[in-house]
């Protein structure tokens, strides 16, 4: 099981899932059904925010079962720390394993999907009350962008310079 998790935390970092998000402003939304929302929850990057400089720090979840679990990253666009954990969900529900700290976490979670689209294009949000990690909002993109996670990183710095 370690070595899954290690694994999941080789994919992401060779994959370039660096950290996104987006800002607020965007928050009329429709609620999916849990059985649409299991399903989005899985193998995308879930970000806080869109960076607008490098050092802008980002919060990231990746939920990635058949890896044999997931990954939490606090981060700038090129540094910082991660924690892999295992995790459970139904469309309603994430029951997380920390196992780094040995804690377990049961959390209500709900996607919208948003009316209109964000900065990059995100058009889904993600609220996990009383997440264990990190802020309880996160934003990631339909058509799941999981190659392209550092380009679009990159263009919403050099966007935010302009």
């Amino acid at each position: 099981m370690m070595r899954n998790l290690t694994a999941t935390a080789l994919v992401v970092v060779m994959m370039g899932l660096a950290a996104a998000g987006c800002g607020r402003g965007h928050e009329a939304a429709r609620a999916l059904p849990p059985e649409a929302a299991k399903a989005l929850l899985i193998n995308r990057s879930w970000v806080d925010r869109l960076p607008q400089t490098v050092d802008d720090q980002l919060h990231v979840f990746r939920f990635t079962p058949q890896m044999g679990g997931g990954i939490y990253q606090d981060r700038t666009l090129f540094a910082g720390s991660f924690e892999l954990f295992l995790f459970q969900a139904d469309g309603k529900e994430i029951r997380f394993e920390l196992v780094h700290k040995g804690q377990k976490k049961r959390c209500a979670y709900r996607i919208e999907e948003l009316a209109e689209k964000g900065p990059e294009g995100v058009d889904l949000k993600l609220t996990i009350d009383g997440s264990p990690r990190g802020p309880s909002v996160y934003y990631s993109w339909k058509k799941n962008p999981a190659g392209e996670l550092d380009a679009t990183l990159q263009h919403a710095v050099s966007a935010a310079a302009r």
